[in-house]
Parts: C-alpha cells; structure tokens; sequence
C-alpha cells in the first residue's frame, strides 16, 4: 500500500531531520505531520567526519517518524547538501519554421539540448531544471506551455551528487528497509522555496549560516543558478567565546542568548549569565569579527559566479545560526554594505529559519509527485537512487 505522506531526508550540519508531510493543494503547500531528529557530527567536502555512525543516526530519525506516523515509509526524497552537490547552467535554443505554440515537449527537447556536460567520475546527475525561458528574444517567463513563438530560449540548472554521499545513503536507508530513494540538490529545493514563498519568480540571494556549514545561493526564475559552500558557520561563535573567555562550550553557548549585537555596549559593561559576569563589549566584539569573516567568505564566493546579478537583488539570511543572533542581520548586512531580510513564513508550521531546508525539500517532493508525467516531469529525472 502506498503511504499517503511525503517522507524528507535533510542533512545539516549538526543534526539530520526526516519529516512526513502531506500535500493541500496543487500550489504546492503541505502540512507536516510527523518530525524525527537525530545529533551527528556533520561532515566537511569530502566525507562524513563519523561515517561509522551514519547508519543508526539516519535510522534513528526515520524511526522516529515511522513510530509518529504508525506506518512504514516506503519511499523517501533526500535532500544532498550542498557540500556533497554541484551545479552549472546552460543555455539552449530552439528555432522553429513558422509560428508554433510550445508544449511539454519543447521544453523537454530544450533540457535535453541544454546538457552539455559530461559527468566526472565520483559523480552522478540529479537532472536538469529550466530556470526560465525567453520566446522570440524578448518574452521572459518561467513557463512557456501554451505561448506562440517561432523561437524558444531556456536556461537549465543542472545538478550532480558525490557517489560518496548516493552510496552511504542509499545502503543506511535499503539497511531500513526504504528502497525507493530519491535525490534532490537541497540548495536549490532551499533557494527555489524561499524565492517562491517571499519573491515569486525574481532574482534572490540566499545565505544559510548553520552550524558549521554555510550556503550561499542565487535563485531567479524558477529554479538555482548558483551555489556555494564553505565551511563556517555560527558554531564558531561559541569556540571565540571559550579562547577569548575561557570558558567551556556549554557555557559560550548559553552566553550567545544574552548577547545582543544592537546594544551599544561600552567597555566595562557586562551580561549576567548564571550569577557570573562576562565582558559585553569583549564578547560583542569577537563576535562581530566572525560575522566578518563569514560576510568576507559570502562576498569571495560570488567571485565564482558568471550571472549578471541585478543590483537590487534581495538578501535573504535563514539557517539555524546568526538569524537567532540578536542584532545578527544588521551586522551581517553592515559587512555585506547590502540590506539582508530575513526568511519568515505566514505559516505557523514552516517559520522556523534552521528548518527551511526541509520545508523546501517537501515543496520539491510535493511538486516532483504532482508534476510526474506533466511539464515538471524532468524533475524526477536522474533523481532515482536505484
């Protein structure tokens, strides 16, 4: 029997979320009904930093929500973090004899035109996503279906996953018992959902600090056109505090919920954290720098970048890390010389910032499901884990 829920697999940098969920409506909303977490130790560019213990962590989090559910998943999409991803574009062009009205079929024959690339070993493709078409050299669109043109443009973001990553997976989730497995590019399932839920089609920058891992995107249309990842995040806060402090972990963590960056503090001012005192415009300090170091890090990574970004391009700060730093926006904006919002959702299920690249693998798993067979039909391909 099929189970009548969406099953997510995230990988961030300090925990693993797998969610169920089921679709509303053909918009793409979708309620979540079961979560299950499990605490690991992350991974950096090239490997899980404990890969003997990936095995019971996924399998403690999908337990979790099999026992919530009452049901056995039967069919998961994973989301592949950034680190474990890589994304081009390519552009293609279709010329038609005389007027024509574009089907599924055009753009599919677009897709197809558009992949050049040559997948390197060690890698496996995700498939290819149009970003946006223009007809006739003029009318730019998301979706062309049903337009007159005699001559058809698409941009195509293509993903590939580490078979690193694919393998461990893939053996963790069979070993479960799952052996349908999908694999989406989490980026952009993250970057596409924002950019839907707070710009629509426009162009949109998104920067998620997690814990030890920061992603920086580029959405415009509807789909990535850029991504990068490196390896800093807010977890660097808490080992500032305990050199400069010196103090132990535990307790820099707690110290960075009093910290308020906004606060004009001067020198001799002071927090009080469990009846002791910590040094407020010492402690402000360090932190600021590293909020530097990270915006010096988000700048460098669009050196990388060969799209012309439009200058009033919004800034979006998600993640679990700075967005819950008070006063973290406005000095993350003040290094940028940008003005950075932050992600927020009407939703009461969806509006917490260190979930929102599960919200936008559900909305990529809501839309892969609807779409199968249709125009979006291309989403699904590459994708399988068999």
């Amino acid at each position: 029997m099929k189970n009548d829920f969406i099953t997510i697999l995230d990988f961030g940098s300090g925990k693993i979320t797998c969610m169920a969920a089921t679709k509303v409506n053909d918009k793409g909303e979708f309620v979540i009904r079961a979560v299950g977490q499990s605490a690991y130790n992350g991974f950096d560019s090239d490997a899980w930093y404990e890969p003997d213990t990936i095995y019971d962590c996924i399998g403690q989090a999908v337990s979790q929500v099999e026992n919530k559910m009452k049901a056995k998943i039967k069919e998961i999409f994973v989301g592949v973090p950034g680190a474990f991803c890589a994304e081009v574009t390519s552009e293609a062009t279709i010329a038609f004899h005389s007027k024509k009205k574009i089907d599924d079929v055009d753009v599919q024959d677009i897709i197809d035109k558009a992949d050049i690339y040559k997948c390197e070993g060690g890698y496996s493709p995700l498939g290819g996503k149009p970003v946006y078409f223009v007809l006739d050299g003029a009318l730019k669109m998301v979706n062309p279906v049903g337009f007159i043109a005699t001559r058809l443009m698409g941009i195509v973001s293509f993903s590939y996953m580490k078979n690193y990553f694919r393998d461990s997976v893939s053996s963790a989730l069979r070993k479960y018992g799952i052996n349908k497995i999908n694999y989406i590019n989490t980026c952009e399932a993250q970057a596409s959902y924002i950019s839907h839920s707070m710009f629509g089609d426009n162009y949109c920058i998104v920067v998620d600090i997690g814990h030890i891992t920061t992603n920086v995107m580029l959405c415009g249309g509807n789909g990535l056109l850029f991504e990068r990842t490196f390896a800093l995040g807010s977890g660097y806060f808490a080992s500032d505090l305990c050199q400069v402090l010196g103090c132990d972990f535990k307790f820099a963590m707690t110290a960075l919920e009093k910290v308020n960056l906004n606060l004009e503090v001067q020198s001799g001012d002071a927090y009080s954290l469990n009846g002791k005192m910590i040094d407020a415009f010492q402690t402000n300090e360090v932190i600021r720098a590293r909020i530097g170091q990270i915006a010096e890090y988000v700048i460098k990574s669009f050196r990388f970048c060969d799209k012309d970004i439009p200058a009033d391009t919004p800034i979006v700060l998600t993640g679990g890390g700075l967005a819950y730093l008070r006063g973290g926006s406005d000095c993350l904006a003040a290094h940028l010389g940008k003005k950075v919002r932050m992600y927020d959702s009407f939703n009461a299920q969806t509006k917490r910032n260190e979930y929102t690249s599960c919200y936008g693998l559900i909305f990529a798993a809501v839309n892969t499901n609807k779409s199968k067979g249709g125009l979006l039909s291309f989403l699904t391909k590459g994708r399988k884990g068999e």
